[in-house]
């Protein structure tokens, strides 16, 4: 009977409530199915495994549950095996119980990664064995952070902040993690300069910062495992990440990048710890040239194909990136279209545009583009009333699309009806190359770059250049007469050879 206290059975908890797309017949045996707190060694283990499994099927569905129960075995087996005197999950370094359980799993036989599949990402992604996933859940549950302030917990819930943190609407960040930074010293300053950069900067910037500091914060671990303080770092260590990032195989996609969030976090914990020359250990030589990006765009072709099927999508959604095509703005400017946005000046259609690094710019648009505006915001009044936005989330009519939503129904799209590009392969998709698209048909109607820049909403015409350069048609017009004249001059000196009337008898 002891024993059978011991099992939490999953028809037992709440998650039955929310079965999902399961069978009948399939939800009678996850049902069935239970955690046997027995499996683990101590009494103050199972007290933690069973609140945290509790928590959980308060907020999962049925089948995440019973997945559950599969994990929670390996869990317990490899606590059994490696702590079986330990009364608390917290009782070991986080870090310590991780690396042990991946450790443990290897030699049991057990996979420490796997290969995730999505329609969107046709060779999928690489991630944590579910298992691992299931310990780390544990952890931040356990963790006592609950009365500690927000800005001292290693997962920061923005929303939990009391004043206005910068976000992009079409792509919110929740949350801010430090955890992954293992020297606790080095935790807590990263920590207090991005409490001063949240104030101010975007909290995408300050994911790039994190992730930035991290990366050294693991080569300190690995070559210098006794720093514990950005405080203690100098030239010669600089020296020394600058050479390891040129060598080592990365998936950096910009090095310049994460070594200008390195120096802003450096400089930032310096006036933080009255260490200021931290702000100063990287020189100008230190950061590498940007990488010349190849321009992309879409032909008229290859925009032909995605526009045949992108209109049997879901209306508003087909709406949004036809609109987007004819605009020519960023996608967050498409998808934060407000109500107002629209007004008419001596007979002509101006729309404003809110851009999410600054203010907005208004432009002229044509009479169809502005017939497909009111067709879209008709659709959200009747369906959702009055809104801020005029393509706005299903669950929440207070934000606008979601780019992640916009971006799975094309890749999607895509895969299903296989649409190729023009070399044959299948085709790739970025919002930004309709944009760029946009600004080379710009270029191809002899616009100036004044009047180019405006309409992309651009602050200078420092960029135009770009869609100039990529046009070909442009380059084969505009050098036409050219040519032909350079070709008459030729013609003219070539007469002059000996045995000119030879050669080209010769052909």
């Amino acid at each position: 009977m002891a024993h059978l206290k011991n099992r939490l059975y999953v028809k037992e908890l709440p998650c039955c409530e929310r079965v999902g797309k399961v069978s009948e017949h399939k939800q009678e045996i996850m049902k069935q199915h239970y955690f046997d707190f027995d499996l683990l060694p101590t009494q103050g283990q199972r007290e933690e495994m069973r609140t945290f499994i509790v928590d959980c099927a308060e907020r999962l569905s049925l089948s995440s549950i019973d997945g559950a129960t599969l994990q929670y075995k390996i869990v317990a087996r490899f606590m059994k095996e490696r702590f079986p005197h330990t009364e608390s999950f917290l009782q070991v370094q986080e870090t310590e119980l991780l690396i042990r359980l991946k450790a443990w799993m290897i030699k049991n036989g057990y996979k420490i990664t796997c290969h995730h599949r999505t329609k969107e990402r046709e060779n999928g992604s690489i991630e944590e064995a579910q298992p691992i996933k299931f310990l780390k859940h544990l952890l931040r549950f356990l963790y006592p952070e609950v009365d500690l302030p927000e800005e001292e917990k290693d997962i920061w819930v923005l929303d939990h902040f009391d004043f206005p943190i910068r976000q992009n609407p079409i792509g919110p960040i929740r949350t801010l993690k430090f955890g992954e930074i293992r020297q606790e010293g080095i935790r807590k300053e990263v920590k207090q300069a991005c409490y001063i950069f949240l104030k101010y900067q975007s909290a995408g910037t300050i994911v790039s910062d994190i992730r930035a500091a991290r990366r050294f914060a693991d080569y300190l671990l690995d070559k210098y495992p006794k720093v514990q303080s950005f405080g203690e770092v100098g030239r010669k260590v600089i020296e020394g990440y600058l050479i390891h990032m040129k060598t080592e195989p990365s998936n950096r996609k910009n090095k310049k990048t994460e070594l200008a969030h390195l120096k802003r976090i450096l400089t930032q914990v310096g006036k933080n710890i009255e260490k200021p020359y931290l702000g100063k250990l990287f020189i100008k030589n230190d950061m590498p040239k940007m990488p010349e990006t190849v321009f992309r765009y879409y032909s008229d072709a290859e925009i032909e194909r995605l526009n045949r099927h992108i209109v049997n999508l879901d209306e508003q959604v087909a709406r949004a990136l036809i609109l987007h095509q004819m605009l020519g703005g960023r996608i967050s400017d498409t998808l934060t279209l407000r109500t107002d946005c629209l007004y008419k000046e001596h007979g002509q259609y101006i729309l404003r545009m809110y851009q999410v690094k600054t203010s907005y710019y208004e432009k002229p648009i044509p009479d169809y583009a502005a017939a497909l505006i009111k067709k879209s915001m008709e659709y959200t009044f009747e369906k959702y009333g009055e809104t801020e936005y005029i393509f706005v989330n299903e669950q929440n009519p207070k934000m606008p699309f979601q780019y992640s939503m916009l971006k799975h129904q094309v890749y999607v799209m895509i895969y299903e009806n296989d649409i190729r590009n023009d070399e044959g392969g299948l085709m790739g998709f970025g919002t930004h190359l309709f944009r760029h698209t946009y600004g080379v048909k710009l270029t191809e109607l002899h616009l100036d770059d004044a009047a180019i820049a405006h309409l992309l909403g651009h602050r200078g015409v420092s960029t135009v250049y770009r869609y100039r350069r990529t046009s070909g048609q442009l380059l084969k017009n505009e050098t036409k007469e050219l040519r032909k004249t350079l070709d008459e001059i030729l013609k003219d000196i070539v007469k002059e050879w000996d045995g000119y009337e030879q050669i080209f008898e010769n052909g």
